[in-house]
């Protein structure tokens, strides 16, 4: 009867009662923000569409549908990263006795083939050209700061004038914590410019490098106005060999640029091992590879 009392007590918990729970286990785990922020992205989502269901109740095919809207709408590692949570949600909650059945066990790992294009350095000048004209400063600005620095959007938006230093500029990277710091006289060959002179003639920020309307742009912004921005050039999608590059790629064709040059790109992008690196110098089949003799 105890037994019996018990379970009928879990019966009526919802997913959002262990979702308050399972977030509080995460805090404790010391995970760097990123993580825990992208967690809690996904855990939103997770509460809008199960929340208020009882954590016992939910099948199989209900999680598998939120997984799919991932999918259909072609974004694969949004879809790989749901998958990864609801594991571990599922899992936790069947370890501490909220559910008596992981319904996560029969969910099918979602593949995420590559399919984002790259970007070629004509096609960010296109794109940088237009950007230019069209009057659209801030993502004119970042687009340089981001092949100059090869660092990532979320990087590139908190920049602050009070990051340089002693001839330098130090970033602490928002998603791994890496610390670099990159000398104001690195030179991009293809850009024919130096970090400090971006800075100090193209970056027009007071607090923040780039700034709109004297306020910090937001990351998903810099991906918003590039996207319009190339979508308006490059108007024919069937140009690109998968998804049409995206901001992101500027950090691809940044190691790709100063790797030519004889750069250590592996610290310029804050890796850890040369194979993460690699990746990124992976044009993907979009331009030649000449051979030097």
């Amino acid at each position: 009867m105890m037994i019996k009392s018990i379970l009928n007590i879990f019966y009526k918990k919802t997913l959002n009662e262990w979702l308050n729970e399972f977030q509080c286990i995460q805090k404790n785990k010391q995970l760097k923000q990123h993580t825990l922020d992208n967690k809690n992205s996904l855990i939103k989502v997770l509460r809008i569409r199960l929340g208020r269901k009882s954590i016992q109740s939910i099948k199989t095919l209900e999680l598998a549908d939120i997984i799919n809207q991932y999918i259909n709408r072609g974004t694969n590692s949004a879809a790989k990263s749901m998958y990864l949570l609801l594991k571990e949600v599922f899992r936790e909650a069947y370890f501490n006795g909220w559910i008596e059945h992981d319904p996560t066990i029969p969910l099918r790992n979602p593949k995420t083939p590559v399919k984002r294009s790259r970007l070629t350095f004509d096609e960010f000048e296109k794109i940088l050209n237009h950007a230019k004209k069209a009057n659209q400063q801030y993502i004119y600005q970042a687009m340089i700061l981001a092949v100059l620095t090869g660092q990532r959007r979320s990087d590139i938006a908190k920049m602050k004038r009070s990051d340089i230093k002693n001839g330098f500029l130090f970033i602490e990277q928002y998603k791994t914590n890496e610390k670099i710091a990159l000398p104001l006289n690195l030179y991009c060959e293809k850009m024919n410019m130096t970090l400090e002179y971006a800075i100090k003639n193209i970056c027009t920020g007071n607090i923040y490098l780039i700034e709109n309307n004297g306020q910090q742009v937001q990351p998903f912004s810099l991906t918003r106005y590039f996207a319009e921005l190339r979508d308006i050039v490059f108007y024919d999608r069937k140009k690109w060999s998968g998804d049409p590059a995206s901001f992101h790629e500027l950090r691809s064709l940044s190691e790709r640029l100063y790797r030519e040059q004889g750069l250590d790109t592996m610290t310029l992008l804050g890796h850890k091992s040369q194979k993460m690196t690699d990746k990124y110098h992976d044009s993907r089949g979009r331009e030649w590879r000449y051979l030097k003799i």
